[in-house]
């Protein structure tokens, strides 16, 4: 059996892993549409998409190509932290995330801007409510990672640090950029609220979506994996 098919085998071969897989992908894909409405909701992106932003409005260059060339940068440094190979895997997750993100906001939502407080406040928290679920959901599936969240996931264990705490102080530091970068445009209240609460968002929906994780360990699944032993 060759490589690729036994790569087939272990990741899709069976209906509960390719249900897995769907879920991830639906991750994927719900998190880039939070995104997209942090971002017309004008009240401040999160941190990291704040520097995506700042270099959007710079250089004038939608969203997700930046965060794309960011990822694949992100990439080469978390190899280099693990002393690894590069996870050249992760670009499904990255171009599906930049794709997703130009689609959601260019196209489908037309990049709208909204104008009263209201809307706009009732915009961002779905939007971080969708970015968390979203997050949460791929980060259980045995799949390749964004690798914002794998570098998350790397200083987790290297420093025994939660989630809850690496990711806040991560999302400070590049909330510090994205300032310089963008200035008060790209950086408001919504920016400050996001580093704060949307670990703690991510953790809830990563509690509470195990299902996820062991839709693999499924009797089915098992059986399958001891084909290939």
């Amino acid at each position: 059996m060759s490589k690729l098919s036994e790569m087939y085998h272990h990741y899709l071969g069976s209906k509960q892993k390719w249900l897995q897989f769907s879920l991830y992908l639906f991750g994927i894909v719900i998190s880039s549409l939070g995104l997209a409405l942090l971002v017309i909701s004008a009240v401040g992106v999160a941190p990291g998409d704040s520097v995506a932003l700042g270099l959007s409005k710079r250089f004038d260059i939608k969203i997700g190509y930046l965060l794309i060339i960011g990822f694949i940068a992100l990439v080469l440094v978390n190899a280099k932290i693990e002393g690894k190979r590069p996870r050249f895997e992760s670009l499904l997750p990255i171009l599906l995330r930049g794709w997703t993100l130009n689609l959601w906001l260019y196209n489908v939502l037309n990049n709208t801007r909204i104008d009263v407080l209201w809307a706009q406040w009732g915009v961002f928290v779905i939007g971080v409510v969708f970015m968390g679920l979203g997050i949460g959901m791929y980060l259980r599936a045995p799949f390749p990672h964004i690798p914002v969240d794998h570098f998350m996931m790397i200083v987790n264990e290297k420093t025994n640090q939660s989630k809850r705490v690496v990711r806040i102080l991560f999302e400070f530091a590049l909330a510090g950029l994205g300032l310089y970068l963008g200035g008060w445009d790209v950086v408001g209240l919504g920016t400050v609220i996001t580093a704060l609460f949307l670990g703690p968002i991510i953790q809830y929906f990563y509690e509470i979506t195990g299902f996820v994780e062991r839709l693999s360990h499924s009797k089915a699944s098992k059986k399958q994996d001891s084909v290939l032993e």
